[in-house]
């Protein structure tokens, strides 16, 4: 088959699941190692990766994020700001800095294994549906090349905060200036818009996620084991529906339950 001299190509043939520092490298090359990677099934190096980068991102994070603000904010909501003193009002800080490392290290070794399951069991079910009856590890190997780029940004992210002594829960967010909300300023309130919603959209439009849905394209493309000319710009168009379904329509249905 062509995939899997590819893959032999690119020696990952055979790997399997276990790790191979080749498959790490092969969001770079879409075209041609991402299939190389699906046809070897080798999901686990990806996914280790994304997962520490995760873990030692959100933590190093968390850590330079100042939390007086969000501490003091709750204890005058709930009127006992001014009956702690400084000591106890440092003690609340620091514990809430210590539950926000643990936090995001937990986002990396548990958040990051349970979404590339549910993922892969949604990518096996698509591809079924699609006519393909691929297996539960080439599923599984396009989530994982996908989440490559995560691990990536993770890694920059990590390497801007340790720069950084402090950062508010604003600055943190354009840390990694790259996406469109970061650089193009957000209209006004538009009729029928809720608020922040055109902010949402424009943060879409990122390099990161459109890095994804490339690779996810050429990953489900090769799963499938169909033509690309229209797999790939499909498998792409499923993958930016379901973040801006995540990102933008999911909490906009929250709100409006939650505003009635």
């Amino acid at each position: 088959m062509a995939t899997s001299a590819r893959a032999q190509a690119a020696g990952i043939e055979g790997t399997g699941p276990w790790p191979n520092v080749r498959a790490l490298a092969a969001p770079f090359d879409p075209l041609f190692a991402v299939p190389a990677v699906v046809a070897a099934r080798a999901w686990l190096a990806p996914l280790l990766v994304t997962m520490l980068a995760t873990a030692a991102g959100s933590a190093v994070l968390a850590s330079r994020i100042a939390p007086s603000a969000p501490v003091r904010a709750k204890l005058e909501k709930a009127g006992e700001l001014t009956k702690v003193t400084d000591r106890e009002l440092s003690e609340q800080i620091e514990q809430a800095r210590r539950v926000a490392i643990v936090a995001g290290v937990a986002k990396g070794l548990v958040g990051v294994p349970l979404l590339a399951l549910l993922a892969a069991v949604a990518t096996w079910l698509a591809a079924r549906l699609v006519g393909a009856r691929p297996g539960f590890g080439t599923a599984l190997a396009v989530v994982a090349v996908t989440l490559v780029p995560v691990a990536v940004e993770q890694i920059v992210t990590l390497s801007s905060a340790l720069r950084q002594e402090s950062l508010s829960a604003t600055t943190a967010l354009v840390l990694v200036p790259s996406s469109l909300a970061q650089w193009v300023e957000a209209p006004g309130p538009v009729a029928g818009w809720k608020p922040g919603a055109a902010l949402k959209l424009l943060s879409l439009v990122d390099f990161f996620h459109a890095w994804r849905a490339l690779v996810f394209g050429f990953a489900f493309a090769s799963a499938v084991g169909g033509r690309r000319a229209w797999l790939v710009p499909g498998a792409v168009a499923l993958y930016v529906l379901v973040i801006a379904a995540a990102t933008v329509g999911l909490p906009g249905l929250l709100e409006s339950g939650g505003g009635r």
